[in-house]
């Protein structure tokens, strides 16, 4: 009897994550989008474009794990085509490993990319992000990217967190 109230006890701590996320807004690019419970967002603009960043509660999820979340909506150029966008990212390019998964929704035109990619940092120190990113057509020939990153180390602790707000992203404009 002991054994089945801690098997209860973990059920609904595993469901309570995804139930303590709330639905967000942005009320200036109608960017939508879920948002775990004490994530932050701010909205800045960086090159003439709207970009929303969303931040861990937790100051340690924000420095070693360093996690970075970016939302935004922009023009579609001739390149951000779904399906050449799926082949890009099938071949390594530069730093980028190829795309570990790649999965285009053919009706919504919705682009699920998973990869990794290396960088020197402080002088030596070679780092490998884990990214992933949502590349979704919106009216207007616009393009929504939601963009998800963590060290790859860290990424598995924190996966459920950062597919919550990249996977249900979705834009509110109206053709």
């Amino acid at each position: 009897m002991h054994w089945q109230k801690n098997i209860l006890l973990l059920g609904l701590c595993l469901l309570a994550g995804p139930l303590l996320a709330a639905g967000f807004v942005d009320p200036a690019s109608k960017i939508s989008f879920t948002l775990p419970a004490g994530w932050k967002v701010r909205s800045v603009v960086q090159e003439g474009v709207r970009v929303i960043k969303v931040v861990p509660p937790k100051a340690d999820q924000r420095e070693r794990a360093a996690i970075e979340v970016t939302l935004q909506e922009r023009k579609a150029g001739k390149a951000d085509v779904p399906e050449r966008l799926q082949r890009r990212f099938r071949q390594a390019e530069g730093d980028r490993e190829a795309a570990v998964y790649t999965r285009l929704n053919p009706h919504s035109g919705r682009l699920v990319t998973e990869y990794r990619e290396g960088s020197f940092v402080s002088g030596r120190l070679w780092i490998v992000r884990h990214n992933l990113q949502v590349f979704l057509p919106t009216p207007g020939k616009r393009l929504l990217v939601a963009r998800c990153a963590a060290n790859a180390s860290e990424f598995k602790t924190y996966r459920r967190q950062l597919e919550t707000i990249c996977l249900s992203a979705t834009s509110l404009h109206k053709p």
